[in-house]
């Protein structure tokens, strides 16, 4: 193939003692073929030989010990590097020995294969298997050993037998996936006595496959030999490097699963019950209901405050619900939900102008729409037909932000939107909410074991008011924030603490609340006055037309000024 680095299976060296005394220490030590010839791309410096921690030690001792290896690890410890270790040291050194390496990704399938070749093409030539075969997805040594990769699918691995079968984040594997995958994958190795299984993932929850493995190994049920690799055993890691990882992640909750190796309880609620007890105490009747009762109002707009609105669109079938949360963010210490607009009969295409009159009454604010399925159609049409130009734009690829406007709810996005959420209600304290259907959805939304949130199914609770609740407060990610607003301060967190319009007070708000029937008259409503024209009056009483509408306008409840 013109490449130096891969010998066929002719090439011929002459050895020294030197090398020969290498390659068998090589073959019989797999910590010094992986410290004297294993070479890796650090960030900073390059390729270099790699310098292993005491605790990557430990695992690959384990994997050349043991025969079912799992291991819960910290983030960012070097699981794949020493997925790689291993697979490379087997190929090279063993004959006949058929590797499968297997990811939740197909992308992060091939990433590893293109390190173990890295790896395999940095190797000096006189120490490793010449080439037979040398794809992509697969190679083929000269010794018989061969390396592939393959996806977490259900027929991975179906119909071939490895000795070695390496599992990449087995934790994040989809729970509809994972029973079917097991059962194709785990026969691979069963049909011999020497095969070997190497998991390695961080955790995800309980409940799942991988969580069961390693619990049942930690108490010696089930044969697997368990390793946990901690944050704080990686070099460099302190308090002071734990308190910085915090700050920048925004939550004590997400560091403990991603570095503490810490399995969150499956079912775990967004509300503790603190929060919720708190929160029943400001929960109160709206003082105006319009659209028959579909549209709550606790507070009317005021041009001197600063709203954001989150939506989630529904069918309008009966089933879901179409939601709009309007919240007041004019102080981040106190946030407080203004108004809730809910209706599951509505279609979209009707409520895209209800939509619009609803940003108008409320000053036009920033929106954040989940334009997912029948979303797309009220965000395009919103964009392209009304004009309407605070439409955020959110996904979890940059690229497609430009030509795709609105919030694309993907596992990232939502993981992202619900971790804000629980930073500004459970962390600060910082929001006042006054539906009881908002709560009553907050209780019911939790984690289930594939890291996804949802409303607990059985339970006849939907979870649409929590999803336009988690958007509304998506303006509060500073990425997001800094686009249509001035941080003025940050807080410990990195989060925005006080902001300030980019309008100048330049708002308009429409009047369009005062068109509507209100269904619950109070005290603080104020109607504008009605002006009856000139020719009404000539005549006074005796006019008939003037006589008529007063009367009428005096029956439901008006008075002269």
């Amino acid at each position: 193939m013109g490449n130096k680095n891969l010998p066929t299976d002719r090439a011929e060296f002459e050895w020294t003692p030197k090398m020969v005394a290498s390659l068998k220490k090589c073959k019989k030590n797999l910590l010094h073929f992986a410290e004297n010839f294993f070479t890796i791309v650090n960030l900073d410096r390059g390729k270099e030989k790699i310098q292993l921690f005491p605790c990557q030690k430990k695992v690959l001792r384990s994997l050349r010990d043991n025969r079912f290896n799992i291991v819960l690890a910290s983030r960012q410890i070097g699981k794949t590097t020493l997925m790689t270790i291993y697979a490379l040291w087997i190929a090279c050194f063993q004959e006949d020995q058929r590797i499968l390496v297997v990811a939740n990704k197909e992308q992060t399938a091939i990433n590893i294969f293109k390190r173990i070749r890295l790896a395999y093409e940095q190797l000096p030539n006189w120490i490793k298997p010449g080439v037979l075969e040398y794809g992509k997805t697969a190679m083929t040594l000269s010794n018989g050993s061969s390396i592939g990769i393959s996806t977490t699918s259900s027929d991975a691995g179906r119909g071939d037998s490895c000795n070695v079968l390496i599992l990449d984040e087995m934790a994040f594997i989809d729970n509809h996936l994972v029973e079917a995958f097991w059962k194709s994958v785990y026969p691979i190795i069963s049909s011999s006595k020497k095969s070997k299984i190497f998991i390695a993932s961080t955790p995800n929850g309980t409940g799942n496959l991988f969580h069961d493995l390693y619990s049942n190994g930690v108490k010696g049920k089930n044969g697997w030999t368990p390793v946990r690799v901690d944050w704080w055993e990686v070099p460099g890691r302190d308090e002071k490097w734990k308190a910085d990882t915090i700050q920048s992640l925004g939550s004590s909750q997400i560091f403990d699963q991603e570095f503490g190796c810490q399995f969150i309880e499956t079912g775990e609620s967004v509300l503790d019950e603190e929060l919720v007890r708190r929160t029943s105490l400001t929960l109160q009747d709206p003082k105006h209901l319009f659209d028959e009762g579909s549209y709550k109002v606790w507070s009317l707009p005021n041009e001197e405050r600063t709203y954001t609105i989150g939506v989630d669109i529904s069918e309008g079938v009966g089933d879901a619900a179409t939601v709009v949360q309007i919240l007041d963010i004019t102080d981040l210490t106190d946030i407080e939900q203004v108004a809730v607009y809910c209706n599951d009969r509505i279609s979209p295409y009707n409520f895209t102008t209800k939509l619009l009159e609803i940003l108008q009454q409320w000053g036009n604010p920033p929106a954040l729409i989940e334009r997912n399925n029948c979303g797309a159609q009220v965000v395009d049409t919103l964009k392209n037909v009304y004009g309407y130009e605070n439409i955020v734009n959110y996904s979890p690829s940059k690229s497609v932000q430009a030509d795709r406007p609105g919030v694309i709810a993907h596992t990232n996005t939502k993981y992202k939107g619900v971790m804000n959420m629980k930073y500004w209600l459970s962390e600060l304290h910082a929001v006042t909410l006054h539906d009881t259907q908002t709560l009553e959805e907050l209780k019911t939304f939790v984690r289930y074991p594939n890291g996804t949130w949802k409303a607990i199914k059985g339970t006849n609770v939907q979870d649409d008011r929590v999803m336009s609740l988690i958007w509304s407060l998506m303006i509060l990610e500073v990425g997001i924030t800094e686009q249509y607003f001035e941080i003025e301060q940050f807080d410990k967190n990195q989060k925005p603490a006080i902001i300030s319009r980019l309008d100048f007070g330049l708002r308009q708000f429409s009047n369009t609340l005062n068109l509507y029937g209100d269904e619950m008259m109070t005290e603080e409503w104020n109607t504008l006055p009605v002006y009856i024209d000139s020719e009404y009056m000539d005549g006074g009483a005796s006019n008939p037309l003037y006589d008529r509408d007063v009367s009428d306008l005096m029956e439901q409840g008006w008075e002269t000024l």
